[in-house]
């Protein structure tokens, strides 16, 4: 049966509840429910912009260091490889070279590769023998043996593409509100392009929602969407909706607007060329994006590369510090020095965060909620109220930023069902999945601003996410030294937080 006739066939959507087929509703929400459990996203996502600037800073160092070798072996005579370098570089991104697709074989990266240094090698010697030919042969020794390397290098970087490709892993994770024409014509178009992994689609209106939409299959309500338990793995939601739908819009974006992926809403389709335009590329265009700011592919670098660089001098400066500590625990009571805390890190995703332990064992609630620490608190140990009111029981989550769990600067990381009173606090702030749209920090602009510790009022609750969210919209490099400059001070003059 193909596809077509499967879509027109006169069954019910997964989820209807029209009266012709409301006897079985209860077998249609099961195979629903079953559906969405069995969707295995494509995981590790790599994001192909952030890839190509890490190519090219590569390239860079690769060519760098080439540089200096030939120097070493010829001294003065060494600039050939500079002319050779500087015309492989200029092919490498008139051929886009670097640019990275969702899908494309190896062997054309590598034909693209040699065409471009065999054009830079034969441009140099010729450009070399014109002005001195005496260099000739240093320059066709320079030129060969940086083609070698570059070309092994480019092999290497094409098989690993094609492999995270077949993988799914340089594509991104996208789900459709609407069960549309509209969101029929993208997927079909993404069939070809493979652009972007489109999960499935999700649409309030259950009698009008096919089981399966051009192949993507249809997963329920936007409630249904909401306590996905794959919704971390999404990368971005695009709504599809025509542009006369005013009341629909407002309705779908209020319940979308307090999840933390990107929301994208489409709805000039009259001009989308799928042989121009990918659904990806007009998905990230501004006018698209409703929430959510676009992340540059230099901000991703240089943020990783601070945290490793700054992390990894505090992890060794730290080991003596923690080292100590870890038997003080031992010595003080009975228990393990660490402990693991899972943790909602970016996009929700679960994470396991390190900590010393500083209370003693408590079994966990029937109902999975976390109980904060209160002002005098029986369960913290003798050493535990040193370490927290000092913060040092948070030294080892610099493993967890080394890792690529957790940054040095973010909203710090909650507890899954973390409760504020009696309430869960994610139900206090309608911005509280927006703090997930960064990787948790060691510390953040909340800390250094004297939101630390737990939240015991709707208000404390509040006061958080919006330190959180401000420095979401603020984030860079030099804000991130400012508030670990900060951290240090803030910790050591607070005496009001419970810690």
């Amino acid at each position: 049966m193909n596809k077509r006739h499967y879509e027109a066939r006169p069954i019910s959507p997964a989820n209807d509840v029209s009266p012709g087929f409301a006897g079985l509703e209860n077998g249609r929400a099961a195979t629903l429910e079953l559906m969405r459990e069995n969707i295995k996203p494509p995981a590790n996502r790599i994001d192909r912009a952030t890839l190509s600037r890490a190519l090219q800073l590569i390239d860079l160092g690769i060519m760098g260091s080439l540089a200096v070798a030939a120097f070493l072996s010829f001294g003065a005579d060494f600039w050939p490889i500079l002319i050779f370098l500087g015309v492989s570089l200029c092919a490498f991104r008139f051929s886009e070279l670097y640019v990275v697709r969702a899908r494309k074989p190896a062997w054309r990266h590598i034909a693209t590769g040699v065409i471009g240094l065999g054009l830079a090698g034969l441009s140099s010697i010729l450009l070399v023998r014109l002005s001195d030919p005496s260099l000739t042969l240093a320059a066709a020794q320079q030129a060969s043996v940086s083609a070698t390397a570059l070309l092994i290098i480019h092999t290497i970087y094409a098989f690993f593409m094609e492999y995270w490709a077949r993988n799914g892993r340089l594509a991104a994770n996208v789900v459709i509100v609407g069960a549309t024409a509209n969101a029929r014509r993208l997927i079909n178009a993404n069939g070809r392009s493979k652009a972007v992994n489109i999960l499935g689609v999700f649409d309030d209106r259950r009698t009008r929602s096919p089981s399966i939409l051009a192949g993507a299959p249809y997963l329920g309500t936007i409630q249904d969407l909401t306590s996905w338990p794959h919704l971390h793995e999404v990368d971005r939601i695009i709504v599809t909706v025509t542009p006369h739908a005013v009341d629909r819009v407002k309705s779908l974006l209020a319940g979308l607007s307090g999840l933390a992926q990107p929301v994208c809403l489409l709805l000039d389709f009259e001009h989308f060329n799928p042989k121009k335009q990918s659904l990806e590329e007009i998905a990230n265009t501004p006018a698209a994006r409703l929430s959510g700011n676009p992340v540059t592919p230099g901000w991703i670098i240089a943020k990783r590369l601070e945290d490793l660089l700054i992390g990894s001098v505090l992890f060794v400066a730290a080991l003596p510090v923690m080292a100590l500590l870890a038997l003080l625990i031992r010595l003080d009571s009975p228990g393990p020095a660490l402990f693991r805390q899972k943790r909602e890190g970016f996009n929700g995703r679960l994470i396991e965060v390190l900590k010393f332990r500083s209370m003693r064992d408590e079994p966990a609630s029937d109902d999975g909620s976390v109980r904060q620490v209160e002002r005098d608190d029986p369960r913290v140990t003798r050493i535990g109220h040193f370490i927290r009111s000092t913060s040092l029981d948070e030294l080892p989550q610099l493993w967890n930023v080394l890792k690529g769990e957790m940054s040095l600067v973010g909203p710090r990381p909650h507890a899954p069902g973390m409760k504020t009173g009696a309430a869960l606090t994610s139900s206090l702030v309608g911005e509280y999945a927006h703090r997930h749209r960064v990787k948790p920090g060691l510390t953040g602009w909340a800390q250094v601003n004297g939101s630390r510790g737990p939240l015991h009022s709707p208000e404390a609750a509040r006061e958080r996410i919006r330190y959180d969210v401000e420095y979401i919209s603020k984030a860079s490099l030099w804000f991130d030294l400012w508030i670990m400059l900060k951290t240090g001070p803030a910790l050591l003059g607070d005496k009001v937080n419970i810690r």
